[in-house]
């Protein structure tokens, strides 16, 4: 919130598998829900999240945020695969400054307890003794 009054901030809310042209310095890719009940719903959704919202047309800095379960099991593991691949492209290819951090076990107020991610799994079976 703090950065609304700053000219040189803009917040866009936009859906990254439909195209946007913009000229920007930094992008930051966090696109894409984490949770399996969330990401399980609409798999090919999730798929385009993470490879289409990944497809870059400008030589910004980049940040990928990616995860700890990058393997063979889902939509959600084999995009970000691919959106890692792609980034690291990037950065070969075009020489773009890139960032991947790989988020895992995170929990946050008003997080559903039944999302199945490891923190609210604990939560929900602690309560339920």
């Amino acid at each position: 919130m703090h950065h609304f009054g700053n000219p040189n901030f803009e917040l866009i809310r936009h859906d990254v598998v439909e195209p946007i042209l913009l000229e920007v310095d930094q992008i930051y890719h966090l696109a894409c829900p984490a949770s399996p009940v969330h990401y399980k719903f609409n798999p090919v959704k999730t798929i385009k999240t993470n490879v289409v919202g990944t497809l870059k047309r400008v030589g910004a800095r980049f940040l990928l945020t990616s995860t700890s379960e990058v393997g063979v099991r889902s939509c959600y593991d084999e995009g970000k695969r691919t959106a890692e691949t792609l980034a690291m492209d990037y950065h070969r290819g075009a020489n773009v400054e890139v960032r991947i951090a790989r988020i895992f076990n995170t929990y946050w107020p008003r997080m559903c307890i039944d999302d199945g991610r490891v923190v609210s799994n604990f939560v929900a079976q602690a309560l339920r003794n």
